[in-house]
């Protein structure tokens, strides 16, 4: 007598269910990456900000200046004039920037990432 045993296991089409959305999730992290570090550069760049001792004295267009020489210095091509705002009083000069990222996935299909990045000077 021959016992029949039930096959146990993953067959193709369930493999091919669970491969997809993973390998689509990994390929989406792998685009997004770089944009997330650059985003992280651009806030180190807003946040030594606080290091120049003489900022308040300073014009709007130095203080741009600087920015854009450490987001030269950087490579963070990303951040345009407009995305940056410049803000000064008596007492603080705030600097905040605003810009948007789109990273093509595939085919007419794009990430777009929004970031803020923000510091004051005292």
């Amino acid at each position: 007598m021959h016992r029949t045993q039930s096959q146990a296991g993953l067959t193709f089409i369930g493999l091919l269910l669970i491969l997809i959305p993973v390998g689509l999730a990994v390929y989406i992290i792998l685009k997004a990456a770089p944009v997330y570090i650059e985003a992280f550069s651009v806030g180190d760049v807003i946040s030594s900000l606080r290091k120049e001792y003489d900022l308040k004295e300073k014009s709007r267009d130095e203080i741009y200046n600087i920015i854009k020489k450490r987001l030269d210095v950087n490579d963070i091509s990303s951040v345009n004039k407009d995305d940056i705002k410049i803000t000064k009083t008596p007492n603080e000069v705030s600097v905040a920037v605003d810009y948007e990222v789109k990273v093509p996935l595939f085919g007419n299909v794009a990430l777009a990432l929004t970031f803020h990045k923000a510091g004051v000077v005292r």
